[in-house]
Parts: structure tokens; sequence; C-alpha cells
């Protein structure tokens, strides 16, 4: 069949001859392969494009145009197929962004709520740690948000008193955090 033209071997295809399809595949595979494979620099990916077209001119036979080359035909189809394949690796890859991207927030949602658990367990082991009269201060300023004023009338101590006690709180707790940091 090395004999016959391109509107030969068509019009053959229309009739189903393998022998036809094989001729049309032997004669424009190479050529379609070359070209597929400066694109997509993948011998598995290329075999699948090429694959796809040939089973697509196999299907389609019947709407092939008898008095055409099949080249041009082919080569276009090739086009569409790398554009397609193109789109497909771009959407992949963003894809794949986007989910490693939520994969490490989400990871990194985790390790921080781990951190200021860690971070929140110290912090109330080391407020349990100070005098009694400082953790009460403290405690008073920081969680019930009192003022300065207000705890010195409740505790009947002066407003410097109240002012010094949570300095040396903050200093500890302080010191406490660095050294937690540092390990």
């Amino acid at each position: 069949m090395k004999g016959y033209t391109d509107s030969a071997l068509i019009a053959l295809l229309k009739q189903h001859n393998i022998h036809a399809f094989n001729e049309l595949y032997s004669r424009y595979c190479k050529e379609l392969y070359a070209r597929a494979y400066k694109h997509l620099g993948c011998k598995d990916d290329v075999q699948d494009v090429l694959q796809e077209i040939f089973i697509s001119v196999w299907n389609n036979a019947a709407s092939l145009d008898d008095d055409k080359p099949l080249g041009p035909y082919l080569y276009k189809s090739l086009k569409y197929k790398l554009i397609d394949r193109y789109h497909k690796n771009l959407k992949l890859s963003y894809n794949e962004a986007e989910c490693t991207n939520k994969e490490f927030a989400a990871t990194e949602g985790a390790n921080d709520k781990v951190l200021l658990k860690e971070l929140e367990t110290l912090l109330n082991g080391e407020i349990n740690r100070l005098p009694e009269k400082m953790r009460e201060v403290f405690l008073l300023s920081r969680r019930e948000h009192l003022s300065n004023q207000k705890i010195s009338e409740r505790l009947s101590i002066s407003s410097q008193t109240v002012k010094n006690q949570i300095t040396l709180a903050l200093r500890k707790l302080k010191c406490a955090v660095d050294n937690y940091n540092a390990v």
C-alpha cells in the first residue's frame, strides 16, 4: 500500500481497511512522534498523544475528506492535543500547588496549635509558681482586667506595690518563655 496516495488510503480507511490505517500510521508516525517529543519530552506522553490521534482517525474516518492530504489534518490534531495536554498539566500543577499550600497551612496550623498549647501550659505553670501575693495581683490584672487602682483598693496595698508586683511577674514569665524558646 506504499504506492497509494493519502486520498486512496482515506477512501479505504472509510471502509475500515486496517492495512490502509497501518500504512497511514507508518507514513506519519515518525514525524508526529518527533514533533510531539520536542514539546513533551516524555516518551509515554508522546505515545499517549499519538494513540489518541490515530484512534480519532480510525473512529472518524467517515468524516475525513478524500480530496485532502492527511498530513495537515494530523499536524493540526497534534497541535490541539499538545495544547490540551499543556493546559491539563498546567491545571494539575496549579491544583498540586494549591493542595501543597493547603497541606502546609493545615500542618502549620496544627503545629501552631501544639506550640500555643505548650506555651499556655508553661505560662500557667510559671504563674502557679509565683509568690502568692504576686500571683494574686497578676491574675487580677491580666485575667480579670482590673486597673492597678482597683487592685490596690481590693487588696489594701499601694498602687506602686501593684505596679511592682506586675512588673516582677512579667519579668519572671518572660524569662521562662525565653528559656523555653532557647530549647
